[in-house]
């Protein structure tokens, strides 16, 4: 398959800037074959054999953006709440302690529902950290990968996991719980060498080289799991050459909880046992210290930041200009679906580009769009462990390309293009995506899937959905109070400093 785009404004990256330069892209397969100049022989450019073309005049030629952090099993909470922060709102995401109970056909579409927003709205890559009930089920697995393959999503999928009852990882929490509730939890935990071969296995099933979708790692965060637990997933992303996910410093309750429980910061707890690594990626990181920073930065381990999550659930706002200045790769995440009610990453490239300006008087040293377009493309890439692949156009690397309509008012009048992306696009303006060579988005439609037949069916499972969630209401009612208090305390403890 040979597909030609000509007469686009092409983005380059020249260093730490961005240019666009009018150029043809000629596509053989899976990967851009040749870059040409729009002023070479346009008899050349002509006789060039093609299976289509796409005319992208008055258009942005992009890299597909990368969500690096985002959690398809909440999907259909989407618009369901507010005013809440991260320990209480997790409680009524499922029910807390039966879980969630979809059909396998049912978390396919689910499934396939997010990516509606994610292709429309220019993201080729995710990664997408699930969690399951039970978390070693292979069905559901199954359906969730195989709706990335139908969607023809650049996909890492994995299995988010926990191997410590929930009073053992939030401060204050055991002396508030009823015996009875702590008991019950003490029953969901499941022995490493059983959730560490189920890993292995799924790796091995689902890993190809050059495939679409593939099986990464995600220990949930350090308080969560085990030294054990979170050794073995290291020893799997270097044995295999995998990113892995973990959640750190998110929160209010987190900034307390490693002094309290190891007295020291989660980061040095984490580099103390030997579990920073450059295949990691931190997610959040809104609590982290200079002298954390600094480890991540000589280690080399990454950073996902998630700007609105962070927001919304109250969290904080990260240090991430002080992480690029330090050298540190800072990618960009949606989170989950609820405590950001959007999939677009232009929202996240807006929200990354003025917020952290309040962190500072030096105006000079503030977020500039240059790096919040870096961070959706180059260093997402390079946190999913695929900047030689992905994440820039460059002649043999994959073709995943989104092409931007900019005869509109985001950018009209016209200014500097990366500064319109950032601060003035928000998704509307996305006319083609192609992932692997292949057209996923065509003249603003999906190619690969009815996105009118996934919607009505969605309609169709909302009302279980909301049973569902009286059920996560009523499971949670004693655990909730008992949370509630220990969050007030820990916030105490911050206020008294």
């Amino acid at each position: 398959m040979r597909l030609l785009i000509k007469n686009g404004l092409v983005h380059f990256f020249k260093g730490n800037e961005s240019t666009f330069l009018e150029k043809n892209i000629l596509i053989q397969n899976d990967k851009i074959l040749s870059i040409i100049d729009v002023n070479e022989n346009q008899k050349k450019i002509d006789n060039i054999t093609t299976d289509e073309i796409i005319d992208a005049k008055n258009c942005l030629v992009i890299p597909g953006l990368v969500n690096a952090h985002m959690h398809s099993h909440d999907h259909f909470n989407k618009g369901a709440f507010e005013k809440l922060p991260l320990e209480l709102w997790m409680l009524y995401l499922r029910p807390f302690f039966s879980g969630i109970r979809l059909s396998p056909e049912e978390i396919y579409l689910r499934t396939l529902w997010g990516c509606i927003e994610i292709l429309k709205t220019g993201t080729t890559t995710v990664i997408d950290d699930i969690v399951q009930n039970p978390p070693t089920d292979e069905n559901n697995l199954e359906m969730i990968i195989n709706a990335y393959k139908k969607a023809g999503i650049r996909a890492s999928v994995t299995t988010h996991l926990a191997n410590k009852p929930l009073q053992d990882t939030i401060p204050f929490l055991e002396n508030l719980l009823d015996v009875k509730i702590k008991e019950k939890l003490n029953q969901t935990v499941i022995p490493e060498e059983t959730l560490l071969s189920y890993l292995e296995e799924q790796i091995k099933k689902y890993n190809h080289p050059d495939g679409l979708v593939r099986y990464i790692l995600s220990p949930s965060g350090p308080q969560r799991c085990t030294i054990k637990l979170m050794k073995g997933m290291r020893d799997l992303s270097e044995k295999y050459k995998l990113p892995t996910i973990c959640h750190v410093l998110e929160s209010r309750i987190q900034n307390v909880t490693g002094k309290i429980f190891y007295d020291k910061t989660l980061i040095r707890y984490l580099y103390d046992n030997d579990l920073l690594y450059p295949n990691l990626n931190l997610v959040h990181c809104v609590w982290v210290s200079e002298e954390d920073i600094k480890l991540i930065s000589d280690i080399g381990s990454k950073v996902i930041h998630n700007p609105a999550s962070n927001l919304k659930l109250g969290s904080g706002i990260a240090p991430i200009k002080s992480m690029l200045d330090r050298g540190i790769t800072v990618s960009l995440g949606t989170d989950n679906t609820s405590s950001n009610d959007s999939l677009h990453m232009f929202g996240m490239m807006y929200l990354t580009g003025l917020i952290h300006n309040v962190q500072g008087y030096d105006y000079e040293k503030w977020m500039s769009a240059e790096e919040a377009f870096s961070m959706a493309t180059l260093h997402g890439a390079r946190s999913a462990l695929l900047g030689e692949k992905i994440g820039s156009i460059q002649e043999n690397k994959k073709a995943d390309l989104v092409i931007l309509d900019i005869n509109n008012e985001r950018f009209i009048p016209t200014n500097d293009y990366i500064k319109h992306i950032v601060f003035a696009e928000n998704g509307s303006s996305v006319r083609d995506v192609i992932i692997e060579g292949k057209i996923i988005v065509k003249d603003r439609k999906i190619t690969t899937f009815d996105e009118r037949d996934v919607l009505e069916e969605v309609k169709t499972v909302m009302p279980k959905i909301y049973k569902e969630r009286e059920i996560a209401y009523s499971e949670s009612i004693d655990v909730y109070k008992a949370v509630k208090e220990a969050y007030l305390r820990c916030n105490e403890l911050i206020l008294k400093k």
